[in-house]
C-alpha cells in the first residue's frame, strides 16, 4: 500500500471535500441559528462561519439570506409534502388506513430538527417578513391540510367516515401535533409532552371521531 493510501488526507475546508453537499449545509447552519438568534439578527457571515465556507460561497447558491430560508422550507419541508402528495396519487385501499400512514409523516416529519426550526422561525418572524410567512403557509401549511382533508373526503365519500366538516377535522388532526412539538422546542423535552404517547392517543381520538358508526 502506497504512502499516499496510508497518510491521512490533508485538512482541507468540509466543502472542498463534498462540493454536492455544500447548500444542505449551509442551509442546515443558516436553520440553526435562525432558530436561536432569529431571522433579523442572523447575518449571512454568521451562517458562513458556521457551515464552514466564505460568505461568497454561499452566493453561488442563494441570492440572498431570504432566498436561503425560502429554499430550506422547500428542500426539508415541501419536498416532503410533494411526496406524500405522491403517494396519494397512486393509493388504492381503505382511507382509514391512509390517514393513519400520512399523519405518521406529518407527525415525523414535525420531529426534525430542521422543520422544528423553520416552524419556529416562521412563528417568531411573521409579523416582520411576510414573503416568508406566505411561502411557508402556501407550500408547507395549506398543503398538508389540503391532503387531509382530501382524505377525509374521500373517507366519507366511501362510507369510511362519519359526515362532517373536512376542513375543519383537518385541522382538529393536525395541528395537535405541530403544536406538541412548538412546545417540547419551547419548553423542552417534559415527560406530559412525550410525542409517542401524544400520536398514539390522538391516532385513537381521530379514528374514534371520525368512524362511520359512530352516533352522532
Amino acid at each position: 500500500m502506497s504512502a499516499e493510501q496510508t497518510s491521512l488526507p490533508a485538512d482541507e475546508p468540509r466543502w472542498q471535500r463534498r462540493a454536492e453537499e455544500r447548500p444542505g449545509e449551509i442551509m442546515r447552519a443558516g436553520l440553526k441559528l435562525f432558530a436561536r438568534k432569529g431571522f433579523a439578527a442572523t447575518r449571512l457571515e454568521d451562517i458562513a462561519d458556521a457551515a464552514g465556507v466564505s460568505k461568497a460561497t454561499i452566493y453561488l447558491y442563494f441570492k440572498n439570506k431570504q432566498d436561503l430560508f425560502v429554499s430550506t422550507v422547500r428542500e426539508f419541508a415541501e419536498a416532503r409534502v410533494e411526496r406524500i402528495e405522491a403517494f396519494l396519487d397512486e393509493y388504492q385501499g381503505s382511507y382509514a388506513q391512509l390517514l393513519e400512514l400520512v399523519l405518521r409523516q406529518l407527525y415525523e416529519a414535525a420531529q426534525t430538527p430542521e422543520l422544528r426550526a423553520i416552524v419556529k422561525t416562521v412563528i417568531a418572524e411573521a409579523g416582520n417578513f411576510e414573503d416568508i410567512r406566505d411561502y411557508h403557509r402556501d407550500h408547507v401549511v395549506l398543503k398538508g391540510l389540503g391532503m387531509m382533508t382530501r382524505i377525509i373526503e374521500a373517507g366519507i365519500k366511501k362510507g369510511e367516515f362519519r359526515p362532517c366538516d373536512p376542513h375543519a377535522a383537518a385541522q382538529s388532526i393536525v395541528f395537535p401535533l405541530l403544536m406538541n412539538s412548538i412546545g417540547r422546542q419551547t419548553f423542552g423535552e417534559l415527560p406530559i409532552l412525550d410525542p409517542e404517547k401524544l400520536f398514539a392517543a390522538h391516532m385513537d381520538f381521530v379514528k374514534r371521531g371520525l368512524a362511520a358508526d359512530r352516533e352522532t
